[in-house]
């Protein structure tokens, strides 16, 4: 009956995804940014000049930093007569990565038709842009840079990281300064980047729910795999059955609160994978939703006194050694939760009000490394309003928690 509801589930999701914007967390995208700037060896400026052949003659709509892997990169997008050209330059080397055309559907054609014959009618470019804007925040290292339709109207959009700040200028089509910006960002961010390999992370506390079976040591590593490198934090787990492994960010606490991690599952013959924990007031009392390949569902529990109770699950296929983003959102009793941008579960739970620390998790022997995690309070919207999710009544369990392994004792998902 578990296994029927489940794919019930699945289906009814899949038919209708939602999908959440990973990259709506500037203060990880700021904390990206200043590690880019900080490996780059090239300007945006050069970055143009380097592109300028593989151009072709095209006009340039946007230049951005970021990280690929170790190799801080510039991503340049030209319209050209056949729709839109993507540069991708090494902000090291001045090399050219990579050079493609993508063909327009009929809602872009029209767009990049509009926006390349606004461009043609003014004298100021993207380029030209990116002078003014260094010229207005006194120096500093463009990080992105835009020219977009705006209601008809032409507009450039370049941001600026001067000193430790990040400033937004933006202009006119002819050129005029329309305003300057401070771009504060809310939340934590970590990468692990600036720690030392095999140690723990500093600002961080560890331990086990069910501590008499814990045994897991994380620390910082070196992995040429990792998203943005080169470091991630790898917990390397020999932890029983019934046992939960956890890593906590010290310093923070939310109650609405917007949490996602990058996470591989490395190894675990008892579970694997993992995910983000939240309201976490310690070891035996937060929140979790995690992805196991072993399984593959992905599931939302609460945890108090050490007890564990599912919320929610649905079946998710998962794969050993691939890195997903697991995100989770709380906004009062509403909880949702998202599998690479995916918004696969749902429920309401009033358990636990209170904030309290984020951080990650994994089961028994599950040895997963976690990259880039973030977080920001959660913000309310129309769903936190609208929910059709409605808390259920839980069977508590004490002693070794097996409903992963669909122990039909553990209580029914609820439609999200």
């Amino acid at each position: 009956m578990m296994r029927t509801i489940a794919l019930t589930l699945m289906v009814g999701l899949l038919a209708a995804p939602v999908v959440a914007d990973e990259g709506d967390f500037e203060v990880l995208e700021q904390m990206v940014l200043k590690m880019a700037v900080g490996k780059a060896k090239i300007t945006a400026k050069q970055a143009i000049e380097a592109a300028a052949k593989d151009a072709g003659g095209g006009k340039l709509v946007e230049i951005e930093m970021d990280m690929k892997g170790e190799t801080p990169i510039f991503e340049l997008e030209y319209l050209t007569d056949a729709g839109e050209k993507e540069i991708t330059i090494d902000a090291v080397s001045g090399k050219v990565l990579a050079s493609e055309d993508e063909k327009p559907d009929a809602d872009e054609a029209n767009e990049y038709s509009a926006t390349s014959k606004a461009l043609s009618e003014t004298k100021f470019t993207l380029a030209a842009a990116i002078e003014a804007a260094l010229a207005e925040t006194k120096g500093g290292a463009v990080v992105e840079a835009e020219a977009e339709l705006e209601d008809g109207k032409l507009e450039f959009e370049v941001e600026v990281l001067s000193g430790d700040t990040f400033k937004e200028v933006e202009f006119t089509a002819d050129g005029k300064v329309e305003a300057v910006e401070e771009e504060k960002a809310e939340g934590h961010a970590w990468i692990f980047d600036a720690d030392a390999a095999g140690k723990p992370p500093t600002g961080w506390k560890f331990g086990f729910t069910r501590a008499d079976g814990g045994k897991g040591t994380w620390s910082i590593e070196a992995d040429a795999g990792a998203p943005t490198g080169p470091n991630v934090l790898t917990l390397k787990a020999e932890s029983d059955s019934g046992t939960y492994n956890l890593a906590m960010a010290a310093e923070t606490s939310y109650a609405d609160v917007d949490v996602r991690t990058r996470i591989r599952a490395n190894t675990g013959n008892e579970d694997q994978g993992g995910g983000p924990i939240w309201r976490c007031k310690d070891e035996n009392n937060y929140y979790i939703c995690r992805i196991n390949p072993l399984e593959n569902n992905f599931r939302v529990y609460r945890v108090t006194g050490g007890k564990r109770q599912q919320l929610q699950t649905v079946e998710h296929k998962a794969e050993t050694g691939r890195w997903y983003v697991v995100r989770a959102r709380m906004v009062g009793n509403h909880i949702e939760c998202f599998v690479d941008g995916k918004k696969l579960l749902e429920a309401t739970d009033d358990a636990i009000k209170d904030a309290g620390m984020v951080g990650l998790w994994t089961k028994a022997d599950a040895s997963s490394s976690f990259d880039n995690i973030a977080v920001k309070p959660g913000k309310a919207s129309k769903s936190d309003a609208g929910s059709g999710a409605k808390p259920g009544e839980h069977e508590e369990k004490t002693g070794d928690d097996d409903d992963d392994h669909g122990d039909d004792s553990e209580a029914a998902p609820k439609k999200p």
